[in-house]
């Protein structure tokens, strides 16, 4: 088993520190967002009062809920939920309504924590695979459990499942369904709605991408208030620091600055998948802040992720069924994106 910097490498694809001596790293591997987050959030830090550390934090985020809740088109914050990330919310679904032993459903591929949790929490995890196109297939509509995770847009596809697809999952599931929106301001549309609709359903999103918060750690979760009530006795007391609900607040205050960002991204990600269609890469189109990169060429899809790390471009391979053949790329700033692009000309080219 690996452990520190040698677990570090195989999950980021370097460590801090050991990139050659002087050369530019650029980070495309770990779906952070290129762009700064609000400035609203940098006023807020200068304004740094130590008083805000001296008492405990509000345990339920009652300012940030409501925020959320209107943003999302609730009347009440009892709607809502806050988490530590999105991690912290997907491992509190499990601990509140999955029992060990339970099967929990996911597509394959899909985030890859989902597994490790599972594992965790001693329930299996019951894979079904995609169709060529990423879809849902019919197996997986009947396949049963206790829970289904539905990453949606996927990832590392970045395909998102038709919404009247997610309709029937949600009608036919007897269970509970948890709809991962973790890059949904980069698509098209999004099941935000759904909960109203369904009372068996969780949508969770994250701050980490469209709001450039990967560093504070801030998840949501929007639930029928009978499904919000049992989150409420299984979550820690104080999960969420004062800073980090101060700083949740203002991002969402000034949605318009996420939007314009996440427009930034989406525009620069159709211009490269474009362009790495013309260099004979199968690129499926992505609703999310990356593009996953099919190689079926030569050099190998895993010797293009090592040599471009040689260069200190740090793209995304997976050593796993279905994506041998694939690099996972986050969109990066232009100029960035120019830089994968040259590098991978000097390759395939």
């Amino acid at each position: 088993m690996k452990y520190g910097r040698d677990l570090l490498k195989d999950v980021q694809g370097y460590v801090p520190g050991e990139q050659p001596q002087g050369q530019r790293v650029i980070k495309l591997n770990t779906n952070e967002n290129p762009y700064p987050p609000s400035p609203r959030v940098k006023e807020l830090f200068d304004k740094f009062d130590l008083d805000w550390l001296r008492k405990y934090p509000d345990p339920v985020s009652s300012q940030f809920r409501e925020i959320c809740a209107a943003r999302y088109g609730y009347d009440s914050p009892d709607w809502v939920l806050i988490g530590n990330g999105m991690d912290e919310l997907l491992a509190l679904v499990l601990r509140t309504f999955v029992d060990p032993g339970d099967d929990v459903l996911a597509t394959y591929p899909t985030y890859s924590l989902y597994e490790i949790l599972c594992q965790l929490h001693g329930c299996p995890l019951k894979y079904v695979d995609l169709d060529e196109d990423f879809q849902l297939t019919e197996e997986f509509y009947t396949t049963p459990a206790r829970l289904c995770l539905l990453t949606r847009p996927n990832a590392p596809s970045g395909v998102a499942v038709p919404r009247e697809a997610v309709e029937r999952l949600c009608t036919e599931f007897d269970g509970i369904v948890v709809i991962d929106e973790a890059y949904v301001d980069f698509a098209d549309d999004s099941c935000i709605d759904f909960p109203k609709r369904f009372d068996n359903v969780i949508v969770m999103r994250t701050f980490s991408k469209s709001f450039s918060l990967a560093g504070m750690r801030i998840g949501t979760a929007v639930a029928n208030p009978d499904i919000m009530a049992e989150f409420m006795k299984t979550k820690d007391s104080y999960n969420m620091d004062a800073i980090s609900q101060l700083v949740g607040l203002v991002a969402m205050d000034d949605y318009a600055h996420m939007e314009m960002n996440a427009g930034y991204v989406c525009v620069t990600r159709e211009r490269v998948r474009q362009e790495l269609i013309a260099l004979g890469f199968d690129v499926p189109d992505s609703q999310t802040n990356f593009v996953l990169a099919r190689w079926n060429g030569s050099p190998s899809a895993k010797e293009l992720f090592e040599r471009l790390g040689e260069q200190g471009i740090l793209v995304r391979y997976f050593n796993a069924r279905r994506l041998e053949n694939a690099l996972r790329i986050t969109i990066g700033t232009d100029e960035e994106c120019d830089t994968l692009l040259a590098a991978l000309r000097g390759m395939v080219g």
